[in-house]
């Protein structure tokens, strides 16, 4: 029953440690790394030249037009929106040039200053808010009409307040059209920059009512280009060599240019000895990482044997949260390869089954390492049981 368990030549050993990659869950960034600075340098920004220039003309006409800006989601929107803020003549204008060095761009040194609205995040005259953190359609409400009250006040500098608010595909309909009426009732001391990862979604009015720009993703050389700028004096040279610098390409196209997950997984792939570079680099073109990993999950871990395997498994589910793999997509990878492998039809097709319901119910799922960890437990049931439903136990 074992045999379609056995993995190609480029499945990899992945041994999970006791406490799973606990550095990663603490610390998203190293001390030297570029993206903590208080402010970002343009070269490390994952993005392109023809996109800043883009951007940079807004700034440097005082963001006189709402912006709305989309792309997938991680790809760095946001930090690309504040890595050149520092050229818009809006921001921080009562800033003496000798003290440049107060203005930041980077949003891990914002602040909450008011303790009734905590997730509205603030620096001099830069606000920004993630819709995706609100809990109910009644915070998000009110958090908007906050940013309304915020809009219609002046400053004791007479600065222009420039307000970010990030995932407004997450607004339902009637708070969509409070924004409309936010635009409508847009002042000389106010400029709006919206984010989304989903246009389609958005009421019609802000689509038109704002000035849109596409993000712009870095192709292969551009990325390799901008990943050196970040990590030159971080990684040993030759984890930036060529073959290298093509497995991160890779990682970073098959995230969909989510750069933090790709951050993440590049770190764990050099920090682990077990899931070596040296090994992948010897086939550009081999599947991709996810791929790897499930293919691997499946030979080692999706076993009928003592009780221990289960810790396994819950330990290598928590692994993949951890690095920022998402679940979802990682088990879709885990049934392709059982699909493709030898077991049965009835046992195919009781696996299409689960993943129905799993596709269906994990968005609304609080805890979808336990959906998923159950998930995974119901596909080895049926493999073993030779296609029976696991709801019939």
């Amino acid at each position: 029953m074992d045999a379609f368990l056995e993995g190609g030549s480029n499945v990899f050993d992945a041994e999970i440690e006791s406490t799973p990659n606990i550095e990663f869950q603490l610390s998203k960034w190293e001390d030297k790394e570029v993206l903590i600075n208080k402010q970002i340098p343009e070269n490390a920004l994952f993005t392109t030249s023809i996109f800043l220039n883009k951007l940079r003309n807004f700034y440097q006409a005082n963001l006189d037009i709402p912006l709305l800006i989309y792309g997938f989601s991680g790809c760095g929107k946001l930090t690309t929106i504040l890595g050149i803020i520092l050229e818009c003549p809006a921001y921080f204008p009562s800033i003496e040039e000798k003290m440049d060095s107060r203005r930041v761009n980077n949003i891990i040194y914002f602040k909450s200053l008011d303790n009734e609205f905590a997730k509205l995040l603030v620096y001099e005259n830069l606000f920004f808010l993630d819709i995706e953190i609100l809990t109910s359609t009644t915070e998000i409400s009110n958090y908007l009409c906050h940013i309304y009250r915020l809009s219609k006040s002046k400053s004791i500098d007479k600065s222009r307040k420039i307000i970010i608010i990030k995932h407004i595909e997450k607004c339902n309909k009637d708070l969509q059209r409070y924004i409309t009426f936010m635009l409508d009732k847009i002042n000389s001391s106010t400029s709006y920059i919206f984010l989304t990862t989903k246009l389609n979604q958005l009421d019609k009015k802000i689509t038109t009512f704002c000035s849109r720009l596409v993000f712009e993703y870095p192709n292969e050389t551009e990325f390799c280009t901008i990943f050196k700028n970040n990590y030159y004096n971080i990684f040993d040279k030759r984890y930036l060599s060529i073959p290298y610098m093509k497995k991160y390409w890779e990682i970073y196209y098959n995230n969909k240019y989510n750069i933090g997950n790709t951050i993440s997984q590049i770190k764990y792939l050099l920090s682990n000895p077990n899931i070596s570079l040296d090994k992948l680099k010897q086939d550009i073109n081999s599947k991709s990482l996810l791929d790897n990993i499930a293919r691997n999950f499946i030979s080692k871990k999706m076993k009928l044997t003592a009780l221990c395997s289960v810790v396994e498994i819950r330990k290598f589910i928590y692994t993949l949260s951890s690095i920022n793999i998402d679940l979802l997509d990682f088990t879709k990878y885990i049934i392709k390869n059982l699909l493709k492998s030898k077991i049965n039809n009835k046992s195919k097709s009781a696996i299409l089954e689960q993943a129905g319901i799993l596709s269906k119910n994990l968005p609304l799922i609080n805890k979808e390492l336990i959906a998923t960890e159950t998930f995974i437990y119901n596909l080895i049931y049926i493999i073993y049981s030779g296609g029976e439903n696991p709801s019939n136990l």
